[in-house]
């Protein structure tokens, strides 16, 4: 299905992002105490970058259910209750998500003629990942819950 190349698209560019924060770590923690010259730019580019690692995927698990839940209580409940209980949290999640893609885009927007501290970067590109993550999230959570309702609506119908 298209949205889980979207999904894998996003998670290997956290993958990749993960990849590249070890190796500037790793360059930071060796320069400091091996070479006693600390590059002054990698606490601020890695800080950024797990900000980007954080709510990209934290969207890609909206889509594959990864996320934090109540299973306990959920694995209890029968299968409607389960259903509905599980859509209910998606239309949650996407809500949510609305609020970061409209309010992320502001800060993003308002702090873009800043610029970071070290770097002569603009200080919204490390804000731009919430409005970014907010729509993935809106469009896995709500295709998701989508779904769900057309799953159960289909196992509902009596069959001729």
């Amino acid at each position: 299905m298209w949205i889980d190349r979207i999904e894998r698209g996003v998670t290997f560019f956290t993958a990749i992002c993960m990849g590249i924060l070890s190796v500037l770590v790793s360059w930071q923690v060796f320069a400091r105490y091996v070479l006693r010259a600390s590059p002054y730019w990698v606490e601020e580019i890695v800080v950024t970058g797990m900000m980007w690692v954080g709510l990209l995927g934290a969207a890609a698990c909206v889509w594959t259910g990864s996320h934090m839940s109540l299973e306990l209580v959920v694995k209890r409940l029968g299968e409607r209750f389960k259903i509905l209980v599980e859509i209910i949290v998606d239309l949650g999640i996407g809500a949510f998500a609305v609020f970061l893609l409209t309010q992320g885009w502001v800060l993003a927007e308002t702090t873009m003629s800043s610029q970071m501290s070290t770097v002569p970067v603009p200080l919204g590109y490390t804000y731009i990942v919430i409005p970014i993550a907010g729509g993935f999230m809106i469009l896995f959570a709500f295709l998701r819950a989508f779904l769900k309702i057309v799953t159960a609506a289909q196992k509902g119908e009596p069959h001729a």
